[in-house]
């Protein structure tokens, strides 16, 4: 029991490390905050957690043993995560520049949409896939008992949605906001060039 416990803690220090490292779904939000306001960011982080739902369901399904018998299959994943994250990052780079009257609340779309938006991107993530196809995949085996399954859901499940809105909050404070007003055009480029990168890096590179 003492060793299965000591498991879950490590899954969350490795769960919050993932989260750490810069990749689409952190620029997105980052993005939401300064733009569009905490409202946004925040659905987008639901958006988030309910694809790490997702991933868990296909890691209980075996999605490490189907990935290794058939790699043509993350093959397709990274490729059409990589034609995604292009597309997402052509809309960024064609988005209207917001004025400093709109502030953080411009453009208006509906939170379903920004719900989406938040699911699409961390399904096409390749952390994702790496991460519930390898770290996650130990903790849903068919020699775990039911209790470490739940656990291991709800440790990965919480931690995501914590990160989510503690980016929401911090991107959507005032000081980000002006931030973002005195610089939007800019950060929106870079933000765009960086989406392609990753984009890009999951079509090319093996």
């Amino acid at each position: 029991m003492t060793a299965l416990l000591l498991s879950l803690a490590s899954l969350f220090v490795v769960s919050l490390a993932t989260c750490l490292v810069p990749g689409p779904n952190n620029f997105m939000l980052m993005r939401l905050g300064m733009r569009r306001g905490r409202g946004a960011a925040l659905a987008a982080g639901v958006g988030t957690t309910l694809s790490c739902i997702v991933w868990c369901a296909a890691a209980a399904l075996g999605l490490a043993a189907v990935l290794a018998a058939a790699p043509w299959l993350y093959k397709l994943l990274k490729v059409g995560g990589g034609f995604y994250l292009m597309w997402f990052a052509w809309s960024l780079w064609r988005s209207e520049p917001v004025s400093a009257a709109e502030g953080g609340d411009a453009p208006k779309r509906s939170l379903a949409g920004d719900v989406w938006q938040g699911f699409a991107v961390n399904m096409t993530n390749p952390k994702s896939v790496l991460f519930f196809a390898s770290i996650f995949s130990a903790y849903v085996g068919p020699d775990t008992p039911l209790w470490l399954h739940l656990a291991a859901v709800a440790v990965v499940c919480l931690v995501c949605f914590a990160w989510q809105v503690a980016m929401a909050f911090a991107f959507s404070a005032k000081p980000a906001i002006a931030a973002y007003g005195r610089a939007r055009r800019p950060l929106d480029l870079m933000a765009a060039l960086l989406m392609g990168c990753f984009g890009v890096s999951l079509i090319v590179l093996e």
